[in-house]
């Protein structure tokens, strides 16, 4: 007897503030170097499940002098995390699912917009004023540019599509 079975497709993306990095997968892969890190990750994964929710392992890495405080959503909430020392299960749901028989195969069934998170750094000084939100604010108000796959670029092109304060912009030519 063949059974149908729901498999639900994950698309999130993780943003690291100033002081940090992080890596992430939906595989639970682990960091093999240094160079797995980074500033934005995107992770896509498939389970086979029900009601539309799992996580991604996300593992972030301080820079000297600083501490990882947590997860903001899009809303700027915090998100309840209770191990901030190794992998971190941040969990996710999804609407995007597929019912299949046999081999699973579908880049198309990923969601178009991702859940995003913002990775929140904050110096080791305890006396220092910064906070969750006041550190995803400034992120926000990085003027570094990124191309589509998330690489900062140094000199744009006119026309280019590109991603400043995560939006999405066309350069003028």
């Amino acid at each position: 007897m063949l059974h149908n079975i729901l498999f639900y497709w994950y698309y999130v993306i993780i943003t690291a503030t100033a002081g940090g990095q992080v890596y992430a997968t939906g595989d639970w892969r682990l960091p093999l170097s240094d160079e797995d890190y980074g500033d934005r990750i995107e992770t896509r994964w498939v389970i086979a499940g029900t009601e539309g929710r799992s996580s991604c392992y996300v593992w972030a890495k301080p820079d000297d002098g600083y501490r990882f405080a947590g997860f903001l959503n899009e809303e700027g909430d915090e998100i309840p995390v209770t191990d901030k020392t190794e992998e971190i299960r941040l969990w996710t749901t999804t609407e995007s699912a597929q019912t299949e028989d046999g081999i699973v195969s579908g880049n198309d069934l990923y969601p178009i917009a991702p859940q995003k998170f913002t990775a929140v750094f904050l110096p080791d000084d305890p006396s220092g004023v910064a906070t969750m939100r006041s550190a995803a604010e400034t992120a926000e108000q990085d003027d570094t540019i990124y191309d589509l796959s998330g690489r900062k670029l140094a000199t744009p092109k006119g026309g280019q599509i590109i991603i400043k304060n995560r939006k999405k912009l066309v350069l003028s030519r």
